[in-house]
């Protein structure tokens, strides 16, 4: 490690070293700290965003735990502090680009790649992130997935490749909800008029005043109502976790 930059965000030092590679490592006691995280939030971090450094402090050098691009937008995917999204932005914005100018990160290739992304590009990614934030905002809408979501939209409205962000989000540890009731009934063998009935015998769903299908505090543990807009028509649909079927089996 070599070259320590000493960056502040909003009163907080955030210290920065450029490794071997060519490639930042930020202090990770000092993104702690900015985004109010202790020090369990490192071991979800996986081994190749994270590693060590020796440091020079004031009472000399120590070694200490740095974490990579990667691994910092993990922390602050990790982080329920409101500054951590400006924290982000600081970053990718300020950060970054300040030290691509030295010329110690990045190639000239992949930073000339970076300059000559269309603006139209920029405004498109940005129009689907507000989206993305404004549905990860709706309640009972999981974070991850509405990322995942978001993640898949910008790679088929602009063809950028994204898989790297795609690490950093959240394991499935079970079967996420993604079943409409036709797909639901393809797994179950039934149409999806007869899956949507049996969910309402199971007591999982009910009619609303709008002739429209709304979950039940129970239905809530099997599915997901997420926003959608069609046709000019807003409304919520229902996806349901794969799991489902084996509770209307048993009822058949």
């Amino acid at each position: 490690m070599s070259n320590l930059i000493p960056f502040e965000f909003e009163s907080h030092a955030v210290r920065v070293v450029i490794d071997s590679f060519g490639q930042p490592m930020f202090v990770a006691s000092d993104l702690l700290a900015t985004l109010t995280l202790d020090r369990k939030a490192l071991e979800r971090l996986d081994a190749d965003e994270k590693g060590v450094s020796s440091i020079h402090t004031p009472g000399g050098s120590q070694d200490m735990s740095v974490v990579n691009e990667s691994g910092l937008y993990n922390l602050v995917l990790g982080s329920r502090k409101p500054e951590a999204k400006r924290f982000k932005r600081w970053v990718t914005h300020e950060v970054l680009p300040a030290i691509r100018k030295t010329g110690t990160y990045a190639s000239a290739a992949s930073a000339a790649s970076v300059a000559t992304v269309p603006s139209v590009t920029h405004d498109r990614v940005n129009a689907i992130l507000s989206i993305g934030e404004a549905i990860a905002r709706v309640p009972g809408v999981k974070p991850g997935i509405a990322m995942a979501a978001v993640l898949t939209s910008i790679h088929e409205n602009t063809g950028l490749t994204l898989e790297s962000l795609r690490k950093v989000l959240p394991a499935a540890n079970e079967p996420i909800c993604s079943l409409n009731p036709t797909q639901l009934g393809e797994l179950a063998g039934m149409s999806a008029r007869g899956v949507n009935q049996r969910l309402q015998s199971l007591g999982f769903q009910f009619k609303n005043d709008r002739d429209e299908w709304e979950l039940t505090e129970s239905g809530k543990t099997w599915a997901e109502a997420l926003p959608f807009s069609r046709n000019g028509h807003s409304g919520y649909q229902i996806l349901w976790n794969p799991a489902v079927a084996e509770q209307m089996r048993e009822v058949a």
